[in-house]
């Protein structure tokens, strides 16, 4: 969930409280990007409270809406397609103006914008809880960005939710390298054939795990090829195509997409793509674990990719609601809110829950004001982490990789 650069070209700053108590901004280069990103936040957050509550604390929460909230997991598969877009928007930009990508630059400004406050909540955590003789055997792995090749039961680790960034920082460490390969190739076509077949690999990867050692329990399924990043890359490479498709034809996507036929011929397959993942039982139960092989990285990616390309070209209402103020700000502290919302809610907010469920009160009421608890306290605490860590960061940042 890295955020991209700053914004440029801003007014003249603050000084004084108002500048040290203000938001360092995010790039509005896509301001509707930005309400998607918050929505994201919002769909992670939700599918912990409710995995928290009903998989791992047993409240009794309707089935019904167990399955429909669990269904709703593709907010992370979105954080990742984007970051593969803006990385590799800022790596072509880059590859245009420079002629080279800068390798320097570019690893300073990622690990300056990333490690801090992660290291920060991390190491918060590993001092303050009491660990088991698994969780700091493994804590090296967390330290190193290598979380998504470790188990990640509650009992094994300190930030289990710390797989989705240890796939990214792997990703950061090996996109120059695929940039380098395309910058060689001399077509345009031959770019898009090979991050075609990258994209595609990443399934070929989990159906032959899949197939290779079948029959699966449904857990050790999603623990086998969920978190891996040899498994889970299609996101990112779909982001970098997008980028490339931006960067090099935007012009043209935006006049194919400018007639209403056009754009229903993305918003079809993209409301198709999205039925299917809240419906993954639709061609029959047996059938619910292959579904997943490809809903895990194929189908989330090509939903976005049909989506974004309508929000980047686009002027409607949704497009308008997205980029309000509002979002950009809330989604500048996104990262913050990530790092945060597991200790929150089980120190915070599953014992207020407990507390009203015991009372009986109804958990029609107990689960909403659970989620709204959970984004508030992490928003303030996302602010404060912006405020005396991500701010003097990225003050180093521009120091040292302007």
């Amino acid at each position: 969930m890295s955020a991209p650069a700053q914004a440029l070209g801003a007014p003249a700053k603050p000084s004084g409280l108002r500048a040290f108590f203000g938001l360092d901004l995010l790039d509005n280069r896509y301001p509707a990007l930005h309400g998607l990103r918050v929505l994201a936040i919002v769909t992670v957050v939700q599918y912990h409270v409710t995995w928290i509550f009903w998989g791992e604390q047993g409240i009794p929460l309707d089935r019904g809406f167990v399955d429909r909230s669990l269904s709703i997991f593709f907010g992370m598969d979105l954080f990742f397609l984007l970051s593969g877009f803006l990385i590799g928007s800022i790596l072509l930009r880059s590859l245009q103006k420079n002629g080279t990508q800068d390798l320097r630059r570019f690893y300073l400004r990622r690990v300056l914008r990333t490690f801090p406050s992660y290291y920060v909540v991390l190491t918060t955590l590993a001092l303050a809880l009491p660990l088991t003789a698994t969780q700091r055997a493994h804590l090296p792995y967390e330290y190193t960005y290598l979380t998504n090749f470790v188990s990640l039961h509650r009992p094994d680790i300190i930030m289990f939710w710390g797989w989705s960034l240890s796939l990214e920082e792997q990703f950061y460490l090996t996109v120059p390298l695929l940039f380098f390969v395309l910058h060689r190739l001399r077509s345009e076509r031959a770019r898009f054939w090979l991050l075609g077949a990258l994209f595609f690999a990443a399934l070929v990867v989990r159906l032959v795990i899949y197939f290779r050692y079948r029959p699966w329990n449904d857990f050790i399924l999603y623990g086998a090829l969920y978190f891996r990043t040899h498994t889970r890359f299609d996101t990112l490479v779909a982001g970098i195509l997008l980028a490339f498709l931006h960067q090099r034809h935007g012009e043209a996507v935006g006049r194919f997409l400018a007639r209403p036929f056009h754009r229903a011929l993305l918003a079809i397959p993209a409301l198709t793509c999205l039925w299917l993942l809240l419906n993954p039982a639709m061609f029959g139960e047996e059938h619910v674990q292959l579904v997943h092989v490809f809903a895990w990285g194929t189908v989330t990616s090509l939903m976005y990719l049909c989506a974004l390309p309508l929000l980047l070209h686009g002027d409607g209402w949704i497009h308008r609601g997205l980029s309000a103020p509002f979002f950009r700000r809330a989604a500048t502290l996104g990262y913050g809110v990530y790092l945060v919302h597991i200790p929150i809610i089980d120190h915070v907010v599953l014992p207020a829950a407990k507390a009203l469920h015991a009372k009986r009160v109804s958990l029609l009421l107990v689960w909403p004001a659970s989620l709204a608890a959970t984004m508030l306290i992490s928003f303030v605490i996302g602010y404060a982490m912006h405020v005396l860590i991500e701010k003097p960061s990225l003050r180093l940042r521009e120091r040292f990789a302007g």
